[in-house]
């Protein structure tokens, strides 16, 4: 994006995100940063159910004549240095 929105603080202290930078980052959690006086970081927040749906569809695939190589064997195959 690079291009900044100028936005102002309410009287409790709320500052709106633009319409079109809340569809863009599409989350609705946010990890607030004080970097400094003048620096202020909002971060999105990965749900944690998000995160392990994401951990779960992840198929793990493999060539089942490797799977119960000898790891010394195959590291010796492929260039690794034995110690």
């Amino acid at each position: 994006m690079g291009v900044g929105k100028t936005v102002e603080m309410d009287e409790r202290g709320r500052i709106t995100i633009p319409a079109e930078i809340r569809k863009a980052i599409g989350k609705n959690k946010f990890v607030v940063e004080l970097i400094n006086e003048k620096t202020i970081i909002l971060r999105p927040v990965e749900d944690k159910h998000e995160i392990v749906k994401k951990i779960l569809s992840i198929k793990l695939v493999g060539d089942k004549k490797r799977s119960s190589a000898d790891a010394a064997y195959i590291k010796d195959f492929y260039g690794g240095i034995k110690y």
